[in-house]
């Protein structure tokens, strides 16, 4: 018999953790996690969920201090059962409002086992707050566009922050408007391009817009895999509009993995709340049509170029690209008629990338958690914790269902791959990310 670690593949024990990265996804042996910088500077937590129907997963988180390169256990491993999850807390101060390339200051965690990762910043349900799905190290790659949104306030800036995953990492940006200088950071002015050398892996840089800005349209290169997070420590959408701004961040998926048919769903319903929408080109001269046509649409735009959209409440659709383009999804502020809630920002995952098995959790202290089905139409059930997923509606040539969930961890399982959003709302704050996702090349760089 194979080990606690292993299972037989093609008649020989194998290393899941090998396995998981010969059939890549958002499953693996290895996160990198790093504490945003946010309006309310609490601690952040990444949540690891074990998505194995029979093994136990040891998992032991590891932090890198500021200054150092040397990972440090945080306590002892902890056990994760089939289909749980578990939470870790990040604690180390966040970069505030200022572009820097540091030495260390983040976080890892390891399994011995596939493991799938999100990280909320904070868990629990505070004024400011957002979440992410976390890749897995064997899948970051080297080219990124970058997705944030506008600082009306003037004070919380748009940024993004780039860890290394090894030594003598060269990292340039050519962002849409300029970005500022910092502590081993040059300023760089719109459409130019700045670079910075990364001298050991787990170095740090952030790099922010001045006052007023948004980094949206960054395009960020690099000449080895590195892990990046599109962020803004507080922003309300619409811009100008609206009051008691929301942090939003993501860590971007790869050009490699971006598609070209998405599902538009819209977020759970709140109120009369609108839809706000960007749609970023990999590539140039890529056109974008919806079904049914939104305002705006179809367009053309070129690679790391972006079309906002704003679509009625309710609203949904199937986006069509002519070459990989990534949809992301904006959440409306309370007071732009939500009721509830505030700005998050989540990517959509393409159809092509869709799994079968997802372990996810929310946050805590929401008054409403959600986890978005989305399936082919008439596909198989989906079951949460064993319960089959109904009150679905029809996108196109696919079904979703805003499946109402208790507060903690679920297990999302079908027998035909299916794609799932995680959402919570409460009182002026919300979060939503991205369950996971198959890690197919469609886009090679």
């Amino acid at each position: 018999p194979c080990g606690q670690t292993q299972e037989c593949s093609i008649n020989a024990c194998a290393e899941l953790c090998l396995i998981s990265e010969s059939t890549p996804s958002s499953v693996g042996c290895s996160f990198f996690a790093n504490k945003m910088d946010n309006f309310n500077d609490t601690p952040d937590s990444v949540i690891v969920g074990n998505t194995h129907p029979t093994k136990t997963a040891k998992v032991q988180l590891y932090f890198v201090p500021n200054g150092q390169n040397t990972e440090q256990a945080q306590g002892a491993a902890v056990d994760v059962l089939p289909g749980k999850t578990y939470t870790f807390q990040l604690s180390n101060a966040a970069i505030d409002k200022a572009s820097l390339l540091r030495t260390g200051g983040v976080y890892r965690v390891s399994s011995n086992i596939p493991i799938i990762a999100y990280q909320h910043s904070p868990l629990g349900a505070q004024a400011t707050n957002d979440a992410s799905m976390l890749l897995p190290e064997f899948a970051l790659k080297q080219n990124y566009v970058i997705a944030s949104w506008k600082d009306w306030h003037a004070a919380y800036p748009s940024y993004f922050n780039v860890v290394a995953t090894q030594d003598g990492t060269t990292v340039k940006w050519t962002p849409p408007q300029a970005t500022s200088a910092g502590t081993g950071v040059p300023a760089v002015n719109a459409n130019q391009t700045g670079q910075v050398v990364m001298a050991k892996r787990f170095d740090t840089l952030q790099v922010r817009a001045p006052n007023g800005g948004d980094l949206s349209g960054t395009l960020v290169e690099a000449d080895k895999p590195v892990w990046v997070v599109g962020a803004a420590e507080c922003i309300n959408v619409p811009t100008n509009q609206v009051t008691f701004c929301d942090h939003i961040e993501e860590q971007m998926l790869p050009l490699d993995y971006w598609g070209k048919q998405y599902v538009g769903a819209h977020s759970p319903k709140r109120g009369n709340e609108k839809h706000y929408w960007r749609i970023f080109a990999g590539e140039n001269n890529v056109q974008v049509t919806t079904t049914p046509a939104q305002p705006g649409t179809p367009f053309t735009i070129n690679k790391a170029q972006f079309k906002e959209l704003v679509v009625p409440n309710n609203t949904s659709f199937t986006i069509d690209c002519s070459g990989p383009c990534l949809p992301v999804q904006y959440l409306e502020s309370q007071d732009g008629g939500a009721g509830t809630g505030d700005p998050a920002m989540y990517q959509m995952i393409p159809v092509e990338q869709f799994l079968d098995r997802y372990a996810f959790a929310t946050g805590t202290g929401y008054n409403a958690d959600y986890v978005q089905v989305i399936r082919s139409k008439g596909g198989a059930d989906v079951k949460v914790d064993n319960v089959t997923v109904t009150g679905y509606y029809t996108v196109g040539n696919f079904e979703v269902s805003d499946w109402k969930i208790a507060t903690g961890g679920h297990l999302a399982e079908s027998a035909q791959p299916f794609g799932i959003v995680s959402v919570g709302y409460t009182g002026v704050t919300s979060y939503a990310y991205p369950g996971g996702m198959k890690l197919q090349i469609i886009n090679p760089q």
